[in-house]
């Protein structure tokens, strides 16, 4: 997933950050050029034709990383309420009761609910389809925990 184009004064372009949807690291390109990494850092071509070291950081249930340059943090996407992080998650919660299946239906929910939480709805309308997407994610785990039950019957 694309992050919507970050203008940092100094850097030479629009940074993008590129985050993959089972994690990994993200890439990150200035202007189109991808930014090489050093260590845990990239550097970040500057206007004046030097290099400037960034950091990303991603949060647990928070869609937009954020990339630190010079000490000053830029967040790529807008704050997310604390209630549509907790509602993104939730899926996962499959894994206490449906072992690795319920676990695998449920990271499958917590990464829809992460594209859901990227759209530009409003927040209240993201709540209600978090929630839609935490009862088809129980109804996926039934239907597939009742198949392999009878397969295996």
């Amino acid at each position: 997933m694309n992050t919507e184009p970050l203008h940092v004064a100094g850097v030479a372009g629009p940074i993008v950050v590129t985050t993959k949807a089972f994690g990994g690291r993200p890439a990150v390109t200035v202007a189109g050029v991808p930014a090489p990494r050093i260590g845990k850092r990239y550097a970040l071509p500057t206007a004046d034709g030097g290099v400037v070291q960034a950091t990303v950081r991603t949060a647990v249930a928070d869609p937009y990383p954020t990339v630190e340059v010079n000490g000053v943090q830029h967040r790529t996407g807008p704050s997310i309420p604390v209630l549509l992080r907790i509602l993104a998650l939730l899926p996962i919660l499959l894994f206490t009761v449906g072992g690795i299946i319920g676990g695998l239906v449920g990271a499958f929910g917590v990464l829809a609910n992460l594209t859901v939480a990227r759209t530009r709805m409003a927040p209240a309308v993201k709540a209600l389809v978090m929630v839609g997407v935490g009862i088809a994610t129980v109804i996926v785990w039934l239907v597939v925990a009742v198949a392999l039950n009878a397969a295996l019957s």
